[in-house]
């Protein structure tokens, strides 16, 4: 970004200076400024970066650190598999991300050397400062560094975007599907014979409840309950047979009763008419002694 700043104010200054491009004191001015502003923005974003990079390396080194100690304290193959895969990710996210900042080719190869060192040796502490100015050779092996890391980062993405974009199908993913696709089909058609059986029946059930709640009739499923139970247990069905008998005698005598008072009211017992006609007498009888 930097560059291509530099390059406009050359050329603008070029070509001022042969008069072809004109700018007021006022409009030369604003430019300047509008520089000045855009150089210190980079300048921060610059800095802020550097020092991001450092303490996530400085943490990329603690962890691989304690997943030595681990080692060394006898961890399961398992968690040994799982620390190094946890530390492959962290790195990843480190160096993959170091190619779209505004760090200089050098800087990301400083990166770089510094996870390869933490990798090789995680004890070493990391260096305060990993961006240190490099020139000739040092400059040179960074760039290298840089580079190589950019073209693994791009083989990366490119085997993602192959793996996204490849077909799925093949000759078992079609035989797979026409299978799925044919036992589907099966079970919609059972589930529909089903239903109809369902519906066929619960008619038939509604017209045998009806029949045995008004009393005309026990449903035949009940009747051969019934009968098989007798046949297991014929001192239950005798008891049965007698409870009924005496239910309806019991219900006889309920109808008696009731009919009863009716009979007195109509037809006097022959004591109550002995006991008046008495009376009668009695007083006739006193009448005629008065």
């Amino acid at each position: 970004m930097m560059a291509l700043l530099l390059q406009v104010m050359q050329q603008l200054q070029k070509a001022t200076a042969d008069g072809s491009v004109k700018l007021t004191r006022q409009q030369r001015a604003q430019l300047v400024t509008e520089a000045r502003d855009a150089q210190k923005i980079y300048d921060y974003q610059a800095q802020t970066t550097r020092a991001w990079y450092q303490v996530r390396t400085q943490d990329y080194q603690r962890e691989a650190k304690a997943a030595a100690a681990r080692v060394t304290a006898g961890a399961s193959p398992q968690e040994q598999t799982q620390s190094a895969a946890y530390l492959k990710g962290l790195r990843a996210s480190i160096e993959h991300t170091i190619h779209d900042t505004t760090l200089t080719p050098e800087q990301r190869g400083q990166v770089v050397q510094a996870l390869d060192a933490v990798d090789h040796d995680a004890s070493k502490p990391v260096p305060r400062n990993m961006f240190e100015q490099v020139e000739g050779e040092g400059a040179a092996r960074a760039r290298y560094e840089a580079a190589a890391s950019e073209y693994r980062l791009a083989q990366h993405r490119g085997q993602l975007t192959a793996a996204d974009t490849a077909p799925t199908g093949g000759a078992e993913a079609s035989e797979w599907q026409r299978e799925s696709t044919r036992r589907f089909d099966e079970l919609g058609h059972r589930i529909a014979r089903l239903e109809a059986a369902i519906e066929e029946l619960v008619p038939r059930h509604d017209v045998t409840a009806t029949a045995g709640s008004n009393g005309q009739a026990k449903p035949r499923a009940t009747q051969q309950t019934d009968q098989q139970h007798s046949a297991a247990h014929p001192h239950f069905a005798q008891a049965d047979a007698e409870s009924d008998s005496g239910g309806t005698a019991h219900a006889e005598a309920d109808a008696e009763q009731q009919e009863t008072p009716h009979a007195d009211q109509e037809h006097p017992a022959p004591e109550a008419e002995n006991a008046t006609q008495w009376r009668m007498d009695s007083t006739a009888q006193m009448q005629a002694e008065a």
